[in-house]
């Protein structure tokens, strides 16, 4: 959650500033566009072409006036959520409307001495990186009327053409509409991404990811390339009576040991689990580890494992499409929808997943001893519940706690003996012959997490 909080207060920050250098600038340039409009003489202005039939033409010549406008990025940011959620754009509208009052002041100051210019014609250009050129021409006449003090008779707009809302109020407007387009496109393409998911067979699940992943799905290891606590975790695995773990009964289980503090684990694509040497670490009994296996299992069982990639997939490629060259800002913004839309959907994965893991827990031992006795080492690391952890796209590890042991109850689980992990995995070696029983005197020699090929 940091990766979004962090930015965002900078981003928050950055905007902030944005928004209150902008509006200082306009003030002070709209300050100076009255004084200098009361400063001029006055001149008639007319944008047709003919010739006032109440004067008597001395001289005539083209003038121009041309200024160079710079957007604020308050007004930039303003200006591109509205050209992505559609509507009028507002922002831009004073900016225009302020540079053409700037060219038709340096057009007048070049026609000094003149009463009249006709044939007023406004050009633009934008130059990039929110400049804007706007160019007003004319021509000059000089007669027998001479000019006097005060305002020009028109000015190139009354105020008609331009929004008067308040650009706080655009803003919020616009980016509500932007996250509610963000959210339904999020949620859309998850529901494709599922129903993807659930089409594809266990087969062509495993024949794709090796053509991906041919070092790990393909080349299936063997068992004296996995180290021993690798053997001994997915003995484990295939010790589970089929008929208790549901469809993923038809993957080829593997499990590969990541040397990582972290307590966690993982279920890739074609029947790989990832085990952390951090959850090796935090778990004390057989029990526990089954559980997490267990869990992970669920996921295979529920194509989380799939659906989780094809959603980030989909993330990627839509921010590549639809942000572009704003995707330091937009992708941000967007990743809020993202994350809101995708958090009840993994809740609920992870609920199923853990259901799966009692289940797989009774059908191997007889009972759930131990069942939740990780998410309560978990919830005492992560701490109290927070703001982040309703965000969070995993529950508390207290509430699962919780919840698992209420299931328990209600089902009327047997709660038995859980069975020591060193030695569940003593026994193993030497079950398997890797070690004489006479070996096991030093009890700290073979554990998960240093005990090699």
């Amino acid at each position: 959650m940091e990766d979004l909080f962090l930015p965002g207060i900078a981003l928050t920050i950055l905007i902030g500033i944005a928004y209150i250098t902008g509006r200082l600038a306009d003030g002070a340039h709209e300050r100076a566009l009255r004084r200098d409009e009361a400063l001029l003489p006055h001149q008639y202005l007319d944008s047709g072409d003919a010739v006032p039939d109440d004067i008597t033409l001395h001289d005539s010549k083209l003038v121009t006036g041309k200024v160079v406008i710079a957007e604020d990025r308050f007004r930039n940011l303003l200006a591109r959520l509205r050209i992505f959620v559609g509507g009028r754009l507002a922002a831009h509208e004073a900016t225009v409307t302020r540079a053409k009052r700037e060219a038709i002041l340096r057009l007048r100051t070049n026609a000094k001495g003149a009463s009249h210019i006709i044939g007023l014609r406004f050009d633009s250009a934008e130059l990039g990186r929110g400049m804007i050129e706007v160019i007003v021409s004319g021509t000059a006449l000089y007669t027998d009327h001479r000019p006097t003090g005060g305002r020009p008779s028109a000015l190139p707009d009354d105020g008609v053409n331009i929004s008067h809302r308040n650009l706080l109020a655009e803003f919020a407007s616009g980016s509500i509409a932007f996250l509610l387009i963000c959210w339904g496109i999020y949620t859309a393409s998850g529901l494709a991404v599922e129903w993807a998911a659930n089409s594809i067979s266990v087969q062509e699940e495993v024949a794709i990811w090796s053509e991906l992943e041919p070092g790990l799905i393909a080349e299936h290891r063997e068992d004296y390339e996995r180290s021993l606590p690798e053997r001994y975790l997915l003995g484990l695995v295939n010790s589970i009576p089929k008929e208790a773990i549901g469809p993923a009964k038809d993957y080829d289980f593997d499990v590969l040991i990541i040397p990582d503090d972290s307590p966690n684990a993982a279920a890739l694509p074609g029947g790989l689990m990832l085990v952390h040497t951090g959850m090796l670490e935090l778990v004390d009994t057989e029990n526990e580890l089954l559980s997490i296996l267990g869990h992970e299992i669920g996921h295979y069982n529920g194509r989380d494992h799939l659906e989780g990639i094809g959603r980030e997939v989909v993330g990627v490629a839509l921010s590549a499409m639809m942000f572009q060259t704003d995707a330091v800002l937009t992708t941000w913004a967007a990743s809020w929808p993202k994350l809101l839309a995708d958090r009840d959907y993994s809740r609920s994965q992870e609920l199923d997943a853990d259901d799966w893991s009692l289940r797989i827990l009774m059908a191997k031992y007889g009972h759930v001893a131990e069942a939740s006795t990780t998410f309560a080492k978990l919830g005492q690391l992560q701490g109290d519940r927070s703001l982040l952890d309703y965000l969070s796209t995993h529950p508390h590890p207290r509430d699962r706690v919780e919840r698992l042991e209420d299931m328990a109850r209600e089902q009327g689980l047997p709660i038995g003996e859980p069975v020591d992990l060193q030695v569940a995995f003593e026994n193993f070696l030497v079950r398997t012959g890797e070690i004489p029983a006479s070996a096991l005197e030093d009890r700290h020699q073979f554990n998960l997490t240093n005990t090699g090929h």
